[in-house]
């Protein structure tokens, strides 16, 4: 027994001990792990080979004090191996650039490696990566690679997380297989990679047992073959499925994605092309919380099974073609967030589903609802902070007038639906709103003076389209938050404009009935307007220079108001309208501080003077420029020539005088079709497409484009004293919309292949001095609405030409030597054509009808009278008929006897 005791207290002591080492060894700091020399020179190996220009790795070095590498920024090492373990080098703010080093494979023992968010300049995803053999987890993602995945990824088999998400969209992968062979896999994100000719992309992804997140995101999925029931098996753990951006139908991804595990929780289907109504078993994935079907062609009704998905907190049906009922807002008691907008529903969505008491997001916007929404539909919704009602013209707000609701909005939508005629008293209880937006709603009052006093957090305030009317108070104290977005346009406020408030970003108050000057209008310092709109009222005098020291102002809209004086000092600007005003005096150089300008339209003044040189040297990015009826004078300078992404040129109406000038062939962008899919064409037409609006004289009308100006390619020189003649490089601009010269003293004759415009709608060269005939091109040019060539010297025959003949002779008028169709004029030499009726009437004259009478009778008499007068003839006659008839009967019958042999013939057969 003794030595039993003796035997356990000294296991108990080395038991002790063990546990004390144990112990010591797992409270090491940081300071204790000591870094290994091999694994440090590899690391300062691979970043020599790195552009660190934000100081990322300043940590990183030789000197005394940075030779631990255990203690670098982004290193972690083992603290029993002192191996480095994890390398997490993730830089979206300061991203790192250069090359990914080979002396990566000296650290064996990486198990984490993150190089996400830098740039590597489209390099190809270096192969020896599948190489280090012990990372569980690898993230590529949004690091401007480019190119093929590397198949060797498939060697890392202990990889749990890999992200090759790619934005933007320069990787590519042909054949999945590699990705089977990662049994561990858990995390799987490729988004934005082309996977275009990944047939197997199914197949694969079904192998992954240990699937957890699978986000294929825009990755441009191939059309594959209804799947077999085998390639529905997928991971039981799979509890996230994002497939948003694809082309997938609902032929087969419904079928494969319902029999999922009960343990998925995220289904994001968005932006495909899933047809017919949603399943009824989508209501057996139990445990599902997220499901988005934006962007579909959905149809029917939503499933009554939907009810059963008690976990469900954000439902995203917008975007489809969905019907149904919506009484009383009945949906699951645990739905949180719900987007119904945008679909074509023609009533409201039925009680089955449950109740709303958990509700938190309530979107039904952009649909065809026909309702009354009153208290009773939001009596349990004590949780909601989202409301959206809006683009349902059928649906009319009546709330009672002392109405207290049970929630606390954030966000109001209510724009396109019937709100009106009175502001709504309800929102006074709503003390934490973010945005309101009250667009187009009928209502016809002012606003209340509580409204300014309602939420301090108010960022997003829109009223426009409206009837509202009163003089507004000092906005500047009412909107406290920084970045707010104030849209107040298409009312009938007036009196003196308003002084603004210096946080807001985007403040439109145009088409109104404000009046009076504008000195005030900037008073306030550090002001942080990036877009500003008072177009479209009765102000006046002369814009203020403060107008200059606004850095953060880019859009400038002050046209169709009554502003005077000297061009006005501007700097930073990228979009200018100034029309329709009274501007005078020469543009100012100060604009040249501007270089990014966009968009300049000063048409409608009195500005004078030479068209400065420098617009084409100082604006490369312009698209759009009009010097429109001012008293510009002198030469077009040849610099305009520079402006190769400009897509309107309009000078008309000056008194510019001449020639036109031979580089025009210099505007590429009206040579070659845009590519609004390259960044730099994107950054340069989407202010065309979504900020800017324009007045544009398009076939001698005064037209406004919105959403497509950025189609329009115009040049209009018309009414200048231009001279000499067309050059013939202006044939070079293929893409070229529209093309107006007229009213000038142009003269020569017109170019002979100007038949390279194919893209001419509109071509004006009226009232000039052309002379010479009219080229055979002009008949290729099929895509004319209008043509004008009227009111020069022109000669000769007019092309024959189906089209040119539908514009009319008021095309070809006031040209006495032009002769052919659509004129009534023949040209010499051409045989007088012959009206086909006036042929018929001289051949069927009174001549002709007396002749064919007299056949007719001396024919008849002649053949029937001996059968009436001669009885013999008449015997003979009747004799041959009886004969005739008597074997046409036998024929008839021989015929039906061999077709009753033929049928039964072919019935044996």
């Amino acid at each position: 027994m003794i030595k039993f005791f003796q035997h356990f207290h000294l296991l108990v002591i080395v038991l002790l001990f063990s546990l004390r080492a144990t112990c010591e060894h797992s409270v090491r700091t940081k300071d204790d792990i000591r870094c290994l020399e091999k694994e440090r020179e590899a690391l300062l190996k691979f970043k020599d080979e790195l552009i660190d220009e934000y100081g990322q790795l300043s940590s990183w070095g030789n000197q005394k004090d940075k030779e631990e590498c255990c203690r670098w920024s982004g290193v972690l090492c083992d603290n029993l191996t002192n191996h480095i373990i994890h390398l997490d080098l993730n830089n979206t703010s300061a991203p790192l650039e250069g090359n990914i080093s080979v002396w990566l494979l000296e650290i064996q023992h990486l198990k984490h490696l993150d190089l996400s968010g830098n740039d590597f300049s489209y390099s190809r995803i270096p192969q020896f990566i599948g190489s280090l053999g012990r990372l569980q987890y690898l993230d590529l993602s949004d690091s401007s690679f480019s190119g093929e995945i590397p198949h060797h990824l498939g060697n890392l088999s202990k990889l749990q997380f890999l992200g090759l998400s790619s934005y933007h969209g320069m990787l590519t992968s042909t054949n999945l297989d590699w990705l089977s062979r990662l049994h561990s896999l858990r995390y799987l994100n490729m988004g934005y990679v082309s996977l275009t000719r990944a047939t197997n992309w199914l197949q694969t992804i079904s192998k992954l047992i240990q699937l957890e997140v699978l986000d294929l995101l825009h990755c441009q999925l191939p059309t594959v073959l209804p799947p077999s029931p085998s390639t529905f098996n997928v991971s039981n753990s799979l509890y996230q499925l994002d497939l948003f951006g694809n082309d997938l139908s609902s032929f087969w991804i419904f079928p494969w994605f319902v029999n999922f595990s009960s343990g998925l929780s995220n289904i994001d289907l968005g932006l495909n092309k899933l047809q017919g109504p949603i399943p009824d078993a989508i209501g057996n994935l139990q445990s599902l919380s997220y499901l988005s079907l934006v962007g579909n062609q959905l149809d029917g009704e939503i499933p009554i099974s939907l009810g059963n998905l008690s976990s469900l907190s954000y439902l995203d049906l917008s975007y489809n073609q969905l019907i149904g009922t919506v009484p009383h807002l009945a949906l699951s008691s645990s739905l949180t967030q719900l987007y119904l907008d945008h679909n074509m529903f023609n009533g409201t969505v039925t009680q089955s589903i449950g109740s709303l008491s958990k509700l938190e997001y309530l979107r039904l916007g952009s649909n065809h609802f026909e309702d009354i929404i009153n208290d009773s539909h939001f009596f349990n919704l004590s949780q909601l902070q989202v409301l959206d009602l809006s683009f349902n013209p059928g649906i009319s707000i009546n709330f009672s007038l002392g109405w207290k609701p049970p929630f606390q909005l954030k966000d109001v939508f209510l724009s396109g639906s019937k709100v009106g005629p009175h502001f709504p008293t309800w929102l006074r209880t709503q003390t934490t709103l973010y945005r309101l937006c009250i667009s187009n709603v009928g209502i016809s009052d002012t606003l209340p003076d509580w409204l300014w006093d309602l939420s301090p957090n108010l960022y997003d305030f829109n009223v426009s389209h409206n009837n509202f009317h009163g003089v507004l108070p000092d906005l500047s104290s009412k909107f406290s938050t920084i970045f707010p977005n104030i849209d107040m346009s298409f009312n009938h406020f007036s009196g003196s404009l308003p002084i603004l408030p210096p946080t807001a970003v985007s403040l439109v108050l145009s088409s109104n009935k404000f009046s009076g000057p504008v000195t005030n209008i900037c008073n306030k310092t550090n002001c942080k307007w990036f877009y500003l709109d008072l177009s479209n009222n009765l102000l006046s005098g002369q814009l203020p220079d403060c107008l200059a020291n606004l850095p953060n102002l880019k859009f400038l809209k002050l046209s169709h108001n009554n502003f005077s004086g000297k061009f006005p000092l501007l700097n930073y600007l990228s979009s200018l309208h100034l029309q329709n005003n009274s501007f005078t005096g020469e543009i100012l150089t100060s604009l040249r501080n501007c270089t990014s300008l966009t968009f300049i339209d000063l048409s409608r003044n009195k500005l004078s003077g030479k068209i400065p040189t420098w617009l084409g040297d100082t604006f490369s990015s312009l698209v759009f420029l009009s010097l429109r009826s001012n008293e510009f004078f002198d030469s077009i300078p040849s610099n305009l020539c520079h402006l190769a992404h400009l897509q309107v040129l309009d000078i008309s109406l000056n008194k510019i005088s001449g020639a036109i000038p031979k580089c025009l062939n210099n505007l590429t962008s009206m040579i070659q079709e845009v590519d609004y899919d390259s960044i730099e064409s994107y950054f340069i037409t989407k202010y065309m497409g979504g900020f800017e609006t324009a007045n544009v004289m398009w076939k001698r009308n005064e037209q406004e484009y919105k959403n497509t100006l950025q189609l329009v390619k115009l040049i209009d020189l018309s009414s200048n004293n231009l001279v000499g003649d067309i050059p013939a490089e202006i044939t070079s601009l293929a893409t070229l919309v529209g093309l107006n010269l007229s009213r000038n003293n142009l003269s020569g004759i017109l170019p002979a292949n100007i038949g390279r415009l194919r893209s001419l709608d509109f071509l004006d060269l009226s009232r000039n001095h052309f002379s010479g005939g009219i080229p055979a091109g002009v008949s290729q040019l099929d895509q004319l609405g209008v043509l004008d060539l009227s009111y020069n010297n022109l000669s000769g025959k007019i092309p024959q030409n189906i089209h040119l003949q539908t514009l009319g002779a008021s095309a070809f008028e006031g040209n006495p030597d032009l002769c052919g169709l659509p004129l009534n004029k023949t040209c010499p030499g051409d045989e007088i054509a012959q009206d086909p009726k006036e042929e018929e009437d001289k051949l069927i004259s009174d001549g002709f009808y007396i002749t064919m009478a007299v056949g007719f009778v001396f024919g008849f008499w002649g053949v029937c009278g001996p059968l009436v007068f001669i009885n013999s003839w008449r015997i003979a006659f009747f004799k041959l008929w009886n004969n005739s008839m008597d074997w046409l009967h036998v024929k008839i019958a021989i015929s039906k006897i061999r077709l009753k042999e033929v049928f039964h013939k072919f019935v044996k057969f």
